[in-house]
């Protein structure tokens, strides 16, 4: 038997199958339910970038700014490579529930240390 214990297999996510997931889990959850997502800047910038995109989206959607989430993605991730990906996460998670939702999202990340992991906390209050 062949024993290389120096053998590392290396598992990331992908932002696609990240997005559908949150796409997914965001319209299940009641009020008070609250999604936690860890991102890691240093090992996939892209996938942070969309996972910040999609829980901003989410904040936005009871914001009073004209034009709502969609004016937002439109303005700060247009450039996106996933910018289509982000946009159809979000208008599915708001097709899922008819009830308008609120969100409140935060950014936990540790200041100085650009390329360390964030935590994005996305609570549903209504």
């Amino acid at each position: 038997a062949d024993d290389n214990s120096d053998t590392t297999i290396d598992v990331q996510t992908q932002t696609r199958t990240t997005l559908q997931s949150l796409s997914q889990a965001a319209p299940l959850l009641r009020v008070g339910g609250l999604l936690s997502i860890l991102t890691y800047p240093g090992t996939n910038l892209q996938e942070a970038n969309a996972v910040h995109h999609f829980c901003t989206g989410l904040a936005m959607f009871t914001t009073q700014t004209e034009g709502g989430w969609e004016d937002y993605l439109a303005s700060s991730a247009a450039g996106d490579e996933n910018y289509s990906f982000i946009y159809q996460a979000l208008e599915k998670v708001e097709k899922a529930r008819p009830e308008k939702q609120t969100w409140r999202v935060f950014d936990h990340r540790p200041l100085g240390r650009p390329i360390s992991p964030v935590l994005i906390t996305a609570m549903r209050i209504k």
